[in-house]
């Protein structure tokens, strides 16, 4: 019994030789000199239409995507109708998986593929009925135009339902990662976070400066953290929505009122009122905390930092909250300098030793919602969430210089000094998290080739 695609990579060279080897090599010819002279008319068609729906925009909106995936889909078609032997159907197969992984990449629903496709099938018969063909002969370039195009499909969809699955599994493990956390102290963390907030609101009410809003609970290390890492814990627990709920009651209601108190009478009712709510958040947490397991796995064994099989969910996730509410985040991508002489020099346990120093460092540096990650031999790379440019740069020069500061500990208590190069990069709406991972890491590459230890940013390279 013949397998389909996804089991059989070869099934789809002999589907697509059968179909070559059925039709006549005049029509092969005339329908790819029809899409490579029409290329640019039938990708302007494509993207015209994705673009014309709210769903389409999501994904094609912006600016660079735009730009270079016009040239790609030419590419593509050019490519698609090319295809003459095994050689070029083996380089088309694989182009088709690459595609269909990237679709899988940044989560782009198969209607839109599929509705795409039957677009551009669309206007290839109507340049087909343009020309003299017999009926015979226009029914078998129909046939050859909607089997190519279907069987370039099957290979994309094949493609993303794998990598899908993939995704999900890393999810998964990344959930419960995050459950494996040391759930006491986080939940003392967190209790922390909220008593420090209330304590900001009540140093705020004392200076009774009625023109500066109070502190934003949202925008909290506590808010953070609930935005960016609990629903990761968690997922959508009961305890969990009711606590988003009494936040933006806090937020919205709670704290307004609180700032228009006229009288120390208002403003007694109104902290009453906030330290009730306060007081319901601390035991939904608690109860939230105590519903959970504590298994401890899932970290880089040396530097106790986040597996960067994580990063996948992570940044997937961090995208979709910036469509949903425009929330801005960015990546550092950080490579200790001349690690290599640190290993000669000092051995293994040496370099070690200062991998685990500059992991607590720079974890030392960042907050509670934000992420780290060992991402490679001496590169660490952090996401810093609900940050713009300017703070990006700021926490990347702070690391830097405490870098520099700082003495690292190896064998036998000696102490050296260790630098880091930094590149920035401020996530800029392209839906492909390799992209942004791409523009970090070239902006390393910028720092190690100026002279290392120091900060280079994405967006000033372009």
């Amino acid at each position: 019994m013949q397998q389909d695609v996804p089991a059989n990579p070869h099934y789809a060279r002999e589907e697509w030789l059968r179909l070559i080897g059925e039709t006549p090599p005049p029509l092969r010819a005339l329908i790819r000199v029809l899409a490579e002279t029409h290329r640019v008319a039938l990708a302007d068609h494509f993207y015209r239409h994705m673009l014309s729906t709210d769903e389409g925009r999501l994904f094609l909106d912006h600016d660079t995507v735009n730009t270079r995936l016009r040239h790609s889909m030419q590419h593509w078609l050019v490519e698609l109708f090319r295809c003459d032997g095994e050689a070029d159907i083996d380089a088309a197969i694989a182009h088709q998986r690459h595609v269909g992984e990237v679709h899988a990449r940044i989560h782009l629903p198969v209607h839109l593929m599929t509705r795409g496709a039957r677009q551009l099938r669309q206007q290839l018969y109507r340049l087909l009925a343009q020309q003299d063909l017999t009926r015979q002969d226009l029914t078998r370039a129909h046939a050859y135009v909607c089997e190519t195009i279907d069987l370039a499909m099957e290979l994309m969809n094949a493609a993303y339902t794998r990598s899908t699955a993939r995704q999900t599994r890393t999810e998964e493990a990344y959930r419960h990662y995050a459950l494996g956390q040391n759930l006491s102290l986080e939940r003392e963390r967190q209790r922390a976070s909220l008593l420090d907030w209330s304590q900001n609101v009540l140093f705020s009410l004392h200076l009774h400066d009625a023109t500066s809003p109070l502190p934003s609970l949202g925008r909290s290390e506590f808010g953070m953290w609930l935005s960016h890492k609990a629903e990761v814990i968690f997922e959508r627990s009961d305890e969990l929505e009711q606590i988003e709920t009494q936040l933006e009651r806090v937020d919205n209601i709670v704290l307004p009122l609180l700032q228009q108190a006229a009288d120390a009478g208002q403003r007694r009712l109104r902290s009453r009122e906030l330290q009730e709510t306060l007081d319901e958040i601390h035991f939904l947490l608690g109860t939230l905390f105590d519903r959970h397991v504590e298994v401890e796995n899932g970290r880089d064994a040396l530097t106790r930092l986040l597996n960067r099989r994580f990063l996948p969910a992570v940044l997937s996730r961090e995208i979709q909250l910036h469509q949903r509410s425009q929330q801005q985040f960015g990546v550092l991508l950080i490579d200790l300098d001349h690690f290599k002489g640190i290993n000669d020099t000092h051995g293994h346990e040496g370099g070690d030793r200062v991998l685990q120093q500059a992991a607590q460092l720079i974890t030392a540096c960042v907050r509670a919602g934000d992420f780290v990650f060992r991402y490679g031999g001496e590169e660490i790379l952090v996401v810093l969430v609900e940050l713009g440019h300017d703070d990006l740069m700021r926490i990347a020069e702070t690391l830097r210089s405490r870098f520099e500061a700082q003495a690292f500990t190896v064998t036998n208590g000696r102490e050296i000094r260790v630098s880091v190069s930094v590149g920035v990069a401020l996530y800029d709406g392209h839906p492909d998290y390799q992209y942004l991972i791409g523009r970090a890491d070239d902006a390393l590459y910028q720092a190690k080739r100026g002279g290392r230890n120091r900060v280079v940013d994405a967006d000033a390279m372009t």
